[in-house]
């Protein structure tokens, strides 16, 4: 049902005001999404019937079923354990570290939240290096690189391939993600390590091992001591094995994505229950800001789809690439690439799965392409700049908590040349595989 002129205006109104006030940082994100819904709602543009259907339940299912894992992995200890065995198993030799750290936050950010990865990999790479007298700086950009790299190689890797994956009819699987965006993400990981190695060459082989040969013993901690809770560790590992098992399988058993990641997290509170923890405390680990934030931004547009905008602008960029194929996959990849420098990759990837849902009924073209375009668009574009990702603005943040040792147009210097040559890379693999 069409709306109204006047009806229309206000509904545009809503949706940019409260993007505005999403982009602005001065207002709390989750309760501008919140608000957004509500005037939705309240104007009667969405009915008691679509404001349910709006919400994409599987993807918060599946979300929270990796946060409680998350979650409980960081909070026995998991990701100091990880690091400190990396560390001591190479004697902290700084040619190794530069290339094992990235490929292990890579490794961890594909499958658990890079926020949470950058949090804990960030702080134990400036302490190590920081007590070697080694500048910290050209490991944790390496790191925070691949971290946005990592998190684009498996549907679970970023909240926006949860989105984008159960957001399509049909819904795109685990597996199909691990066979288009995967392929993208180690390619681009092995451009980033390769080109980031020959620009530190001279740091990494002169100054660095210069440095770890003066150095006094650095006394690590035992990786054993920075497990906080062995029972819930093993738990918590089990319990990510299982859902990584389910959600490869969960297509040939016919359940959902939501289930496939709901009942190994489901272990966890079992497990905390019967040791009389307060089940409350193990779903206060959970951030459900976040949850109101997604489901406030689902409303949102779900609104504003209704006013027909979405539905223009698709045909619009279906007519810009004359409905071909390679040139649509092309335009989405290098659109949201931009866009997501300035604008929030969540709210972004939201906007725009109506978008190329239009293009793909308009020309009569598969829409999966389009969707590992826009994954990856979203994922990479995000990481040319500090406040590009989450992941970016912690990393900077735990870098310069004491001093400023780096400021925006240093990182944009190193990040923005590689993040153009990685589109490159991922526009030209993505044509290969149409």
């Amino acid at each position: 049902m069409a709306l109204s002129t006047s009806l229309t205006v206000l509904v545009v109104g809503v949706f940019f005001g409260i993007y505005g006030l999403i982009l602005s940082d001065r207002f709390h994100k989750p309760s501008a999404a919140v608000l957004g819904a509500t005037l939705m709602v309240g104007t009667g543009v969405l009915s008691e019937t679509e404001l349910f259907s709006a919400i994409n339940w599987t993807a918060l299912g599946v979300l929270l079923g990796m946060f409680i894992i998350a979650s409980s992995l960081r909070e026995a200890g998991f990701f100091e354990w990880m690091g400190l065995h990396l560390a001591r198993s190479v004697d902290v030799h700084p040619v190794l570290m530069y290339v094992l750290l990235p490929l292990l936050t890579a490794g961890m950010a594909s499958l658990l939240d890079i926020v949470t990865v950058a949090l804990f990999i960030v702080p134990l790479t400036v302490q190590v290096f920081d007590g070697l007298g080694i500048d910290p700086i050209p490991f944790v950009i390496a790191e925070v690189l691949a971290a946005n790299v990592g998190g684009i190689a498996t549907m679970v890797g970023d909240p926006t391939n949860v989105i984008i994956g159960t957001g399509l009819n049909p819904p795109l699987s685990f597996n199909q993600f691990l066979a288009n965006t995967a392929p993208v993400a180690l390619a681009i990981l092995a451009v980033n390590t390769s080109m980031l190695y020959l620009k530190n060459h001279g740091f990494l082989h002169r100054d660095a091992l210069r440095r770890h040969r003066e150095r006094q013993p650095l006394q690590l901690p035992s990786p054993s001591g920075a497990v906080k809770d062995r029972g819930l560790l093993q738990v918590s590992m089990v319990s990510l094995g299982l859902a990584v098992s389910f959600l490869i399988v969960h297509t040939f058993l016919g359940v959902s994505a939501a289930l496939a990641t709901l009942l190994p997290s489901f272990i966890i509170l079992v497990y905390e229950s019967s040791r009389q923890s307060e089940l409350r405390d193990v779903l206060g680990r959970v951030d459900w800001q976040v949850f109101f934030f997604f489901g406030g931004l689902f409303i949102l547009v779900a609104g504003f789809a209704k006013t027909g905008l979405l539905v223009s602008l698709g045909n619009w960029l279906t007519q810009q690439s004359s409905g071909n194929l390679v040139l649509s996959v092309t335009l989405v990849l290098w659109t949201t690439a931009l866009i997501s420098q300035i604008v929030d990759n969540v709210p972004l990837v939201t906007v725009f799965i109506p978008v190329i849902t239009t293009m793909a009924a308009v020309s009569g073209m598969a829409i999966a392409p389009l969707a590992w375009a826009l994954a990856v668009g979203t994922g990479i574009g995000g990481m040319a700049t500090p406040i590009g990702t989450a992941s970016n603005l912690v990393a900077l943040n735990i870098l310069n908590k004491d001093s400023k040792r780096l400021g925006f147009a240093r990182f944009a210097k190193r990040s923005i040349p590689l993040t153009i040559l990685d589109l490159a890379i991922a526009n030209m693999i993505l044509i290969l595989r149409l």
